[in-house]
């Protein structure tokens, strides 16, 4: 669904398109997002939009779980013709009676660090 939205936009003429936090793996996967596997699956989702949006002429913009140097963030990652232009983690988590985001993922502390 996420890549006929970004045709539906594209289509209508919109020159940017957010989408919703987590929006790759979908926000409910609670311990799931401990697993290997469902960080993997979500760079090969990421992989294929590049690949299948490259000639859209509109900023995308989608949440996904990201891991780096062995930490998992929740990020928004920002891509032009196919090519990534910024992964941006989140700074500030949800945490709390209903969201427990820092039980699987670290808030990105270096504010000034692109």
């Amino acid at each position: 669904r996420i890549l006929e939205s970004l045709r539906k936009c594209a289509a209508e003429g919109a020159r940017y398109r957010l989408g919703p936090e987590l929006e790759v793996s979908g926000y409910g996967c609670e311990d799931h997002y401990l697993e290997r596997d469902t960080v993997e699956h979500g760079y090969e989702v990421l992989a294929w939009l590049l690949e299948e949006t490259a000639d859209l002429d509109m900023l995308c913009d989608v949440g996904m779980a990201f891991e780096h140097h062995r930490v998992l963030y929740n990020c928004r990652v920002f891509f032009l013709h196919g090519r990534i232009l910024l992964i941006r983690p989140k700074m500030q988590l949800a945490g709390n009676s209903n969201y427990r985001e820092s039980r699987w993922f670290t808030r990105w502390s270096r504010s000034r660090e692109v």
